[in-house]
Formats: C-alpha cells, sequence, structure tokens
C-alpha cells in the first residue's frame, strides 16, 4: 500500500500497471478500496477490460457505486460482456433502470438474452446466482464427443468440473464429472459414467438450500433446472461461498436490528435512517422495564440493596437466553431445526435452562448472603436467577420460532425482542419475591 501510495503521489502510472499486472484481482480490489474517491477512479481506468471485470466484483459497495458512477456506457458494457453470466447479472441489477436498459442493448443479443433470462429469476434463487455457461452433451454421445466439447469451451468457461448430460428435450438426464470422463475410453458411451448420486437443483430453491445441498454432498458444481426438467445453468462452490458469506452476514446484522447492507462507511443519514426504527423499539421496551421498576418502588426503598442485584438478575437471564437464542436461529439457517422437530429441540432446552437456572442461582443466592448478611436477599436473588434464567432460555427458544410462523426471518431484530423480555421478566420476578417474601417477614 506505502509503495501504491507512492507511485500515485508520482504520477507513476506505467509502474502502478506493472504493479497490478503482478496481483490478484481480489488484491487490487484490496487496494483500491482503501484509496480515496479520486484515486479510485483513477486507478481503476488504468486496468485493462479483462483485469478490470474481475476487479469491480471484488470491490467493496461502496468503492463500486462510486467506479460504476464514473464509467460511461460503453465502458461499463465493455466490461459486462467479459463477465461470466451470474456476475454479469449481479451488476447489472445494481444499476438504475433506464442504465440497465443501455448497457443491455448494447451487448450481442444472443449474450443479452441470457442475462435477461437470468434477471427473471430472484436475487436470492438458485436461478440468481446460477450461471448459464456450461458443457454439456447429449445422452447418446461418447466420450470423445464431450472431451471435444470441453476444449471447445475452455477459451469462455473456467472452472469446468463436471460434464452434464441431457436428452432430445434438453432435460438433464445426469453430471459426469471431469476426472471420470478423462480416465474413461475415447469411445464409451457417456451415459455410462453419469453419477446419479450427483443432485440437482431447481431454479427457484432458494440460496441456502442450494447451499446446503453443497455442504451435504461436498460438491464442487451443482446443475440447475427449470419446472420441466430441462438444464438452464450451473452453480460452483466459489459461488456457494459468496452465498455462505452473505447469509451468515445478514443474520448477524438481523439478530442486532441492522440492514444487511450497512457499513461504517455508509452516509451518516443512511445509517440513521435505518438503525433509528430499532432504537426507537428499543426505547418502547426499555420504558416497559422502567415500568416494572416503577410497580415496586416501595419495596426497593425498604430494601435498598435489591437495586444492587437487578442487573445481575436481568443480565444472566439475558445472556442465558441469548446463547439459547444463536443456537436456534444457526439451526434454523441450516435445516437442522424445524416445525416437526421445535418440540424436541424446546423440551432439551427447558431442561438447560433448569440445570443452569438451580446451579447460578445456588452459587449467586450464597453470594449475597455471605456478602451482604442477608440471608432473605440471597434466597430471594437465588430464586429470582432460577426463574429468570429458565424462562430467557425458553423464550431464546420461542422467539425465533415465532418470527418464523408469521412468514418474518427467525433472526429479524431477535435479541431485541429477547432482552425486552429477560430485562421486564427478570425485574418483575426478582422484586416481586421480594416484595412477597418481606411481606411474609413483616
Amino acid at each position: 500500500m506505502e509503495q501504491l501510495k507512492d507511485l500515485i503521489s508520482k504520477n507513476r502510472e506505467f509502474e502502478i500497471i506493472d504493479l497490478f499486472s503482478k496481483l490478484h484481482p481480489a488484491d487490487i480490489a484490496r487496494l483500491i478500496d482503501q484509496l480515496d474517491e479520486e484515486d479510485k477512479r483513477r486507478l481503476f481506468s488504468l486496468l485493462d477490460v479483462e483485469t478490470a471485470s474481475d476487479v469491480i466484483l471484488e470491490l467493496s459497495d461502496e468503492s463500486r457505486e462510486q467506479i460504476v458512477e464514473d464509467l460511461s456506457d460503453r465502458q461499463l458494457t465493455e466490461i459486462i460482456v467479459g463477465m461470466d453470466s451470474d456476475d454479469a447479472v449481479d451488476l447489472i441489477a445494481e444499476l438504475p433502470e433506464e442504465q440497465a436498459r443501455t448497457v443491455l442493448s448494447a451487448i450481442e443479443p444472443e449474450h443479452s438474452e441470457e442475462i435477461k433470462e437470468l434477471l427473471k429469476y430472484p436475487e436470492d434463487s438458485a436461478g440468481g446466482i446460477m450461471q448459464s455457461e456450461l458443457v454439456s452433451v447429449k445422452e447418446g454421445a461418447r466420450v470423445k464427443d464431450a472431451l471435444r466439447a470441453v476444449v471447445d469451451a475452455g477459451d469462455e468457461i473456467e472452472n469446468i468440473y463436471n460434464i452434464f448430460v441431457v436428452d432430445e428435450s434438453g432435460r438433464l438426464v445426469g453430471t459426469v464429472p471431469l476426472q471420470r470422463l478423462i480416465t474413461a475410453g475415447r469411445f464409451s458411451p457417456v451415459s455410462e459414467l453419469v453419477d446419479e448420486s450427483i443432485p440437482s437443483a431447481h431454479a427457484k430453491m432458494d440460496q441456502e438450500e442450494v447451499a446446503r445441498l453443497f455442504e451435504k454432498y461436498d460438491l464442487v458444481s451443482l446443475p440447475v433446472v427449470d419446472d420441466a426438467g430441462r438444464l438452464v445453468g450451473r452453480i460452483t462452490v466459489d459461488d456457494i461461498v459468496d452465498v455462505l458469506q452473505e447469509e451468515t452476514s445478514e443474520d448477524i446484522y438481523r439478530i442486532a436490528g441492522l440492514s444487511e447492507d450497512e457499513t461504517v462507511f455508509n452516509k451518516t443519514s443512511q445509517s440513521v435512517k435505518k438503525r433509528l426504527p430499532w432504537l426507537f423499539l428499543n426505547l418502547i421496551t426499555a420504558l416497559v422495564s422502567v415500568a416494572v421498576i416503577g410497580l415496586f418502588e416501595k419495596t426497593i426503598e425498604i430494601m435498598v440493596v435489591l437495586a444492587v442485584f437487578m442487573p445481575v438478575v436481568a443480565g444472566l437471564s439475558g445472556n442465558a437466553g441469548s446463547q439459547t437464542l444463536t443456537l436456534i436461529v444457526r439451526g434454523m439457517a441450516l435445516g437442522e431445526i424445524t416445525f416437526q422437530n421445535a418440540k424436541k429441540a424446546l423440551i432439551r432446552q427447558v431442561w438447560v435452562g433448569i440445570a443452569n437456572g438451580i446451579a447460578v442461582g445456588v452459587v449467586s443466592g450464597f453470594i449475597a448472603w455471605v456478602w451482604r448478611g442477608v440471608p432473605i436477599l440471597g434466597l430471594v436473588l437465588g430464586l429470582a436467577m432460577i426463574i429468570s434464567i429458565f424462562a430467557g432460555t425458553v423464550v431464546g427458544v420461542l422467539i425465533p420460532l415465532a418470527l418464523k410462523k408469521l412468514g418474518l426471518d427467525p433472526a429479524l431484530g431477535s435479541h431485541i425482542f429477547l432482552t425486552a423480555f429477560t430485562d421486564a421478566f427478570g425485574f418483575f420476578t426478582f422484586l416481586g419475591l421480594a416484595t412477597i417474601f418481606l411481606r411474609i417477614l413483616a
């Protein structure tokens, strides 16, 4: 980076080009991302079309937006033509509608039609992440014909892992791994080499389901079919790595009540607009906790030491619930937890909540008793901790299941709802028990 900044300050453009020629597109993108807007545009303009097509995909959203704004329609078209169809679709989908039409009209009709077909699929579906470039042969072909097809496609298609076999109507018959094809006799029928264990994905399948297929079957490539079973594209493992990163980031963001496209470099106005509604929701839930505390003002006046231990009850029950919530959201994202086995998961967590509650309750109650020398305080704190941790654990299961039942993302603001419950319930339990015991003793 220091070398690059030095070359920029001295206007050594040819040396910058030479430096970039030795780097991977991802490393070039990382360097460009760290520059100011003017230098980003200037250095990107030094790249040849082929390199620019690779680099622009690796840039951050902010850098890509800044650079695309500076490109003419002709330059943008040249860059898109050099991309695989799935990458071209991703970039065109980010363009303003009018500019997207202009670019598509400038692309060769055959390539343009492929992109338009892919644009019809939802962004987060198998069709939305697949590429139309693939190698396929008819089921009556021989190995030598399939090898010739691979050679012919070598210049246009990267990362050929499998050959797809189709019938006369274009319906998928099966998949032949490239290694099996290379080691087979040249005149052997391709149909004899089909690996029937390799599944296919429907074009409308959610990308998370596609990722599970890759994980379950240890795939590097997966054919995609339409409603009629016709082969329409393929998905490669590099696309799935991006999907996994995207889905993981999305879940983390939504748990915290953030938009998945939020970054630390977003404009202040954009960040405020996206975060403020969740903060107001959090404010409302916090006021509920305040109202609960207000119900027990007299109890706190009688035994002021209760105020010292209130955050302990709410904090521990919140952490217990958060542990369970994280496990449930992850399990649902991976397909491990469904409505069919949710009851089993709930029962298991009930026992976990009881065990953890008793263990933490006994220890915290004993500490409060010894520290303050008030036996009743230790008893109240211990019981409140047992009840609150148990309740927090159970709610950690129920919140994501309820969101899913309502058709929402199980991770959507789930931590906010969990914290609201554990705080209010923890305060109510602790102060409520204290009130009861103080009345009994009185």
